[in-house]
Protein backbone atom coordinates (compact mmCIF):
# COMPACT_ATOMS: atom_id res chain seq x y z
CA UNK A 1 0.00 0.00 0.00
CA UNK A 2 2.84 2.06 0.78
CA UNK A 3 5.36 1.33 -2.13
CA UNK A 4 5.37 5.09 -3.34
CA UNK A 5 6.27 6.89 -0.04
CA UNK A 6 8.83 3.44 0.49
CA UNK A 7 10.66 4.50 -2.85
CA UNK A 8 10.41 8.42 -2.22
CA UNK A 9 11.71 7.61 1.48
CA UNK A 10 14.77 5.32 -0.18
CA UNK A 11 15.15 8.45 -2.61
CA UNK A 12 15.22 10.98 -0.22
CA UNK A 13 17.54 9.16 2.08
CA UNK A 14 20.44 8.96 -1.01
CA UNK A 15 19.68 12.52 -1.91
CA UNK A 16 22.91 14.29 -0.81
CA UNK A 17 22.36 17.86 -2.63
CA UNK A 18 19.19 19.81 -3.68
CA UNK A 19 19.65 22.26 -6.86
CA UNK A 20 18.43 25.70 -5.54
CA UNK A 21 18.02 28.32 -8.41
CA UNK A 22 19.00 31.85 -7.69
CA UNK A 23 17.77 34.58 -10.06
CA UNK A 24 19.83 37.84 -10.62
CA UNK A 25 18.78 41.17 -10.73
CA UNK A 26 17.01 43.01 -13.66
CA UNK A 27 20.74 44.28 -14.65
CA UNK A 28 21.95 40.88 -14.45
CA UNK A 29 23.84 41.24 -11.30
CA UNK A 30 23.57 38.58 -8.34
CA UNK A 31 23.83 38.60 -4.88
CA UNK A 32 27.17 38.08 -2.90
CA UNK A 33 28.12 38.28 1.05
CA UNK A 34 31.38 38.18 2.61
CA UNK A 35 32.08 34.90 4.90
CA UNK A 36 33.95 36.89 7.25
CA UNK A 37 31.60 37.17 10.04
CA UNK A 38 33.37 40.55 11.04
CA UNK A 39 32.54 41.56 7.49
CA UNK A 40 29.23 40.25 6.09
CA UNK A 41 29.41 42.87 3.14
CA UNK A 42 26.96 43.06 0.85
CA UNK A 43 27.61 43.40 -3.23
CA UNK A 44 26.57 42.01 -6.22
CA UNK A 45 28.53 40.63 -9.34
CA UNK A 46 27.31 40.57 -12.82
CA UNK A 47 26.21 37.07 -13.48
CA UNK A 48 28.48 36.03 -16.33
CA UNK A 49 31.58 37.51 -15.04
CA UNK A 50 30.74 35.26 -12.08
CA UNK A 51 30.76 32.59 -14.67
CA UNK A 52 33.49 33.56 -16.90
CA UNK A 53 35.98 35.40 -14.87
CA UNK A 54 35.62 34.92 -11.08
CA UNK A 55 38.02 31.80 -10.07
CA UNK A 56 36.31 29.26 -8.24
CA UNK A 57 38.86 28.65 -6.22
CA UNK A 58 39.88 32.20 -4.68
CA UNK A 59 37.12 35.44 -4.52
CA UNK A 60 37.79 38.55 -2.56
CA UNK A 61 35.77 40.95 -0.35
CA UNK A 62 35.34 44.11 -1.84
CA UNK A 63 35.53 45.77 1.45
CA UNK A 64 38.06 43.66 3.44
CA UNK A 65 39.81 41.38 0.97
CA UNK A 66 39.02 38.73 2.91
CA UNK A 67 39.74 35.44 0.54
CA UNK A 68 37.24 32.04 0.00
CA UNK A 69 36.66 29.80 -2.43
CA UNK A 70 33.16 30.77 -4.96
CA UNK A 71 30.85 28.31 -3.02
CA UNK A 72 31.22 30.49 0.17
CA UNK A 73 29.80 33.43 -1.08
CA UNK A 74 25.99 32.88 -0.95
CA UNK A 75 24.44 35.47 1.08
CA UNK A 76 22.78 35.12 4.28
CA UNK A 77 18.94 35.13 3.25
CA UNK A 78 20.03 33.00 0.18
CA UNK A 79 20.76 30.83 2.71
CA UNK A 80 18.17 30.90 4.74
CA UNK A 81 16.01 30.75 1.57
CA UNK A 82 17.59 27.48 0.13
CA UNK A 83 16.47 26.00 3.45
CA UNK A 84 13.04 26.40 2.94
CA UNK A 85 13.46 25.81 -0.53
CA UNK A 86 15.19 22.27 -0.45
CA UNK A 87 12.19 21.72 3.04
CA UNK A 88 9.70 21.93 0.08
CA UNK A 89 11.25 19.85 -2.06
CA UNK A 90 10.99 17.23 0.37
CA UNK A 91 7.62 17.96 1.48
CA UNK A 92 6.15 17.77 -2.31
CA UNK A 93 8.10 14.81 -2.88
CA UNK A 94 6.54 13.00 0.60
CA UNK A 95 3.25 14.23 -0.71
CA UNK A 96 3.30 13.28 -4.87
CA UNK A 97 4.12 9.82 -3.45
CA UNK A 98 1.36 9.88 -0.53
CA UNK A 99 -1.06 10.67 -3.00
CA UNK A 100 0.28 7.84 -5.57
CA UNK A 101 -0.06 5.39 -3.32
CA UNK A 102 -3.78 6.52 -2.20
CA UNK A 103 -4.23 6.19 -6.27
CA UNK A 104 -3.20 2.81 -6.36
CA UNK A 105 -5.18 1.78 -3.52
CA UNK A 106 -8.33 2.93 -5.08
CA UNK A 107 -7.73 0.76 -8.59
CA UNK A 108 -6.95 -2.14 -6.45
CA UNK A 109 -10.31 -2.00 -4.42
CA UNK A 110 -12.51 -4.60 -6.43
CA UNK A 111 -16.43 -3.35 -6.77
CA UNK A 112 -18.59 -4.66 -4.78
CA UNK A 113 -16.39 -6.75 -2.55
CA UNK A 114 -17.73 -7.57 1.12
CA UNK A 115 -14.30 -5.46 2.75
CA UNK A 116 -12.86 -2.58 1.06
CA UNK A 117 -9.40 -1.01 2.32
CA UNK A 118 -8.65 2.49 0.89
CA UNK A 119 -5.90 4.90 1.60
CA UNK A 120 -7.03 8.77 1.25
CA UNK A 121 -4.59 11.49 1.00
CA UNK A 122 -6.06 14.60 2.76
CA UNK A 123 -4.55 17.83 3.10
CA UNK A 124 -0.48 18.16 2.67
CA UNK A 125 -0.44 21.24 0.89
CA UNK A 126 2.67 21.43 -1.76
CA UNK A 127 5.34 24.20 -1.52
CA UNK A 128 5.24 26.65 -4.52
CA UNK A 129 8.91 26.66 -5.42
CA UNK A 130 10.73 30.01 -6.77
CA UNK A 131 13.52 30.62 -7.43
CA UNK A 132 16.14 32.74 -4.55
CA UNK A 133 15.00 36.42 -6.15
CA UNK A 134 18.12 38.70 -6.08
CA UNK A 135 17.72 41.56 -3.78
CA UNK A 136 17.38 45.79 -5.15
CA UNK A 137 20.04 46.74 -7.64
CA UNK A 138 23.13 48.17 -5.70
CA UNK A 139 23.58 52.04 -6.43
CA UNK A 140 27.14 52.04 -7.13
CA UNK A 141 28.35 49.81 -10.27
CA UNK A 142 31.95 49.56 -11.29
CA UNK A 143 34.21 47.70 -13.61
CA UNK A 144 38.10 46.09 -12.41
CA UNK A 145 40.56 47.86 -14.18
CA UNK A 146 43.01 44.78 -14.33
CA UNK A 147 40.44 41.91 -15.07
CA UNK A 148 37.38 43.20 -16.47
CA UNK A 149 35.27 42.00 -13.30
CA UNK A 150 31.72 44.12 -13.22
CA UNK A 151 30.57 44.38 -9.46
CA UNK A 152 27.72 46.71 -7.59
CA UNK A 153 27.54 47.65 -4.12
CA UNK A 154 26.59 50.33 -1.75
CA UNK A 155 29.04 52.89 0.78
CA UNK A 156 32.65 52.04 0.02
CA UNK A 157 34.50 49.19 -1.81
CA UNK A 158 38.37 48.94 -2.62
CA UNK A 159 38.95 45.39 -3.87
CA UNK A 160 38.15 44.17 -7.17
CA UNK A 161 36.32 40.49 -6.28
CA UNK A 162 37.66 38.63 -8.71
CA UNK A 163 41.44 39.46 -8.82
CA UNK A 164 41.82 41.54 -5.86
CA UNK A 165 43.64 44.52 -6.65
CA UNK A 166 43.17 47.73 -4.92
CA UNK A 167 43.00 50.66 -7.70
CA UNK A 168 44.37 53.66 -6.08
CA UNK A 169 41.95 55.66 -8.70
CA UNK A 170 39.10 54.23 -8.04
CA UNK A 171 39.04 53.38 -4.14
CA UNK A 172 40.06 57.59 -4.01
CA UNK A 173 37.08 58.39 -6.08
CA UNK A 174 33.92 56.29 -4.18
CA UNK A 175 35.37 57.23 -0.78
CA UNK A 176 35.04 60.34 -1.53
CA UNK A 177 31.57 59.57 -3.06
CA UNK A 178 31.30 58.47 0.28
CA UNK A 179 32.34 61.13 2.59
CA UNK A 180 30.07 63.62 0.60
CA UNK A 181 26.55 60.89 1.01
CA UNK A 182 27.64 61.03 5.00
CA UNK A 183 28.28 64.99 5.00
CA UNK A 184 25.08 65.56 3.87
CA UNK A 185 22.70 63.40 5.83
CA UNK A 186 22.20 66.18 8.28
CA UNK A 187 18.60 67.14 7.04
CA UNK A 188 17.67 63.09 7.11
CA UNK A 189 18.72 63.00 10.87
CA UNK A 190 17.04 65.42 11.94
CA UNK A 191 13.66 64.38 10.18
CA UNK A 192 14.18 60.93 12.49
CA UNK A 193 16.19 61.83 15.56
CA UNK A 194 15.68 64.02 18.60
CA UNK A 195 17.05 67.65 18.01
CA UNK A 196 20.00 66.90 20.61
CA UNK A 197 20.79 63.04 18.95
CA UNK A 198 20.32 64.90 15.54
CA UNK A 199 22.92 67.44 16.06
CA UNK A 200 25.61 65.21 18.29
CA UNK A 201 25.77 62.83 15.10
CA UNK A 202 25.35 65.38 12.77
CA UNK A 203 28.69 67.20 14.06
CA UNK A 204 29.96 63.94 14.26
CA UNK A 205 29.55 62.78 10.63
CA UNK A 206 30.86 66.03 9.05
CA UNK A 207 34.14 66.30 11.44
CA UNK A 208 34.27 62.71 10.43
CA UNK A 209 34.30 64.04 6.99
CA UNK A 210 37.01 66.27 7.59
CA UNK A 211 39.44 63.88 8.49
CA UNK A 212 38.82 60.87 6.16
CA UNK A 213 38.86 63.42 2.98
CA UNK A 214 43.11 63.95 3.90
CA UNK A 215 43.34 60.12 4.55
CA UNK A 216 41.75 59.29 1.01
CA UNK A 217 44.43 61.55 -0.42
CA UNK A 218 46.99 60.69 1.54
CA UNK A 219 46.13 57.00 0.69
CA UNK A 220 46.19 57.26 -3.00
CA UNK A 221 49.01 59.87 -3.11
CA UNK A 222 51.17 56.96 -0.85
CA UNK A 223 49.96 54.45 -3.44
CA UNK A 224 51.02 56.62 -6.92
CA UNK A 225 54.18 57.54 -5.05
CA UNK A 226 54.79 54.26 -4.38
CA UNK A 227 53.63 52.45 -7.94
CA UNK A 228 55.97 55.52 -9.62
CA UNK A 229 59.17 55.43 -7.37
CA UNK A 230 59.28 52.00 -5.96
CA UNK A 231 59.90 53.09 -2.96
CA UNK A 232 57.66 53.86 0.20
CA UNK A 233 57.25 57.97 1.62
CA UNK A 234 58.17 59.32 4.55
CA UNK A 235 55.27 58.36 7.11
CA UNK A 236 52.52 60.83 6.82
CA UNK A 237 54.16 62.98 4.42
CA UNK A 238 50.75 63.17 2.77
CA UNK A 239 48.68 64.74 5.16
CA UNK A 240 51.02 67.70 5.50
CA UNK A 241 50.27 69.69 1.87
CA UNK A 242 54.04 71.41 2.26
CA UNK A 243 55.84 67.86 2.90
CA UNK A 244 53.85 66.35 0.12
CA UNK A 245 53.79 68.76 -2.26
CA UNK A 246 57.78 69.03 -1.93
CA UNK A 247 57.76 65.03 -3.05
CA UNK A 248 56.30 65.40 -6.26
CA UNK A 249 57.98 68.43 -7.29
CA UNK A 250 60.90 65.82 -6.54
CA UNK A 251 59.31 63.61 -8.45
CA UNK A 252 57.12 65.48 -11.16
CA UNK A 253 58.82 68.75 -11.55
CA UNK A 254 55.13 69.96 -10.19
CA UNK A 255 54.05 71.32 -7.13
CA UNK A 256 50.08 71.22 -5.22
CA UNK A 257 50.40 75.44 -6.19
CA UNK A 258 50.67 73.89 -9.85
CA UNK A 259 48.10 71.74 -10.06
CA UNK A 260 45.46 74.02 -8.56
CA UNK A 261 45.01 77.69 -8.44
CA UNK A 262 45.81 80.49 -5.55
CA UNK A 263 42.53 80.79 -4.25
CA UNK A 264 42.05 76.61 -3.93
CA UNK A 265 45.61 76.59 -2.46
CA UNK A 266 44.71 78.90 0.29
CA UNK A 267 40.99 76.89 1.01
CA UNK A 268 42.40 73.78 1.04
CA UNK A 269 45.08 74.71 3.41
CA UNK A 270 42.45 76.10 5.69
CA UNK A 271 40.64 73.03 5.76
CA UNK A 272 44.03 70.74 6.41
CA UNK A 273 44.83 73.02 9.49
CA UNK A 274 40.95 72.02 10.76
CA UNK A 275 41.67 68.20 10.31
CA UNK A 276 44.84 68.36 12.25
CA UNK A 277 42.87 70.29 15.18
CA UNK A 278 40.32 67.52 14.85
CA UNK A 279 43.05 65.07 14.76
CA UNK A 280 45.19 66.40 17.89
CA UNK A 281 43.50 69.46 19.31
CA UNK A 282 39.87 67.99 19.80
CA UNK A 283 38.68 70.82 17.25
CA UNK A 284 40.21 73.64 19.87
CA UNK A 285 41.90 76.65 17.83
CA UNK A 286 45.60 77.19 19.38
CA UNK A 287 48.12 80.05 17.99
CA UNK A 288 49.59 77.87 15.53
CA UNK A 289 46.22 77.28 13.24
CA UNK A 290 45.86 80.73 13.16
CA UNK A 291 49.31 81.27 12.16
CA UNK A 292 49.44 78.45 9.77
CA UNK A 293 46.06 78.65 8.39
CA UNK A 294 45.68 82.30 8.40
CA UNK A 295 41.76 81.63 9.51
CA UNK A 296 40.88 85.00 11.24
CA UNK A 297 37.28 83.76 12.00
CA UNK A 298 38.61 82.24 15.14
CA UNK A 299 40.11 83.62 18.24
CA UNK A 300 42.35 80.97 20.25
CA UNK A 301 40.46 78.58 22.62
CA UNK A 302 37.52 78.32 20.65
CA UNK A 303 35.80 75.02 19.08
CA UNK A 304 35.91 74.75 15.22
CA UNK A 305 32.55 74.72 13.63
CA UNK A 306 32.00 72.56 10.36
CA UNK A 307 29.47 72.90 8.13
CA UNK A 308 27.96 71.08 5.16
CA UNK A 309 29.40 73.30 3.02
CA UNK A 310 32.69 73.19 4.05
CA UNK A 311 32.65 69.59 4.16
CA UNK A 312 31.54 69.05 0.42
CA UNK A 313 33.84 72.31 -0.55
CA UNK A 314 36.65 69.86 1.02
CA UNK A 315 35.65 66.95 -0.90
CA UNK A 316 35.70 68.62 -4.11
CA UNK A 317 38.93 70.39 -3.71
CA UNK A 318 41.00 67.34 -2.78
CA UNK A 319 39.35 65.72 -5.64
CA UNK A 320 40.31 67.92 -8.11
CA UNK A 321 43.92 67.61 -6.64
CA UNK A 322 43.89 64.01 -6.67
CA UNK A 323 42.60 63.70 -10.16
CA UNK A 324 45.11 66.54 -11.59
CA UNK A 325 47.79 64.21 -9.19
CA UNK A 326 46.76 60.92 -10.81
CA UNK A 327 46.57 62.50 -14.83
CA UNK A 328 50.68 63.67 -14.01
CA UNK A 329 51.13 59.59 -12.83
CA UNK A 330 49.39 58.38 -15.81
CA UNK A 331 51.85 56.33 -18.49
Amino acid sequence: MFDNLQKELRRLAATRQVSVPIESDAEGYIDKECPAEACLFQFKIYSDDWTNIVRDDEVFCPSCRHAAPAKSWFTTAQIEAAKQYALGTVINGLNGAMRADAQASKRRQKPGSFLSITLDVKGGKDSVLLPIAAAEPMRLRTRCDDCACRYSYVGAAYFCPSCGKNSASHTFLQTLATIRTSAALGGTLRGVLEPDEAEVMTRTLLEKAILDTVTSFQRLAEQLYEARTGKEPRRNAFQNLDAGSALWETELGVSYAQLLEAAAMTQLRVYYQQRHLLAHQQGIVDNDYVTRSGDTTYEVGQRLLIKESAALKFADLVDRLGTALMARCSP
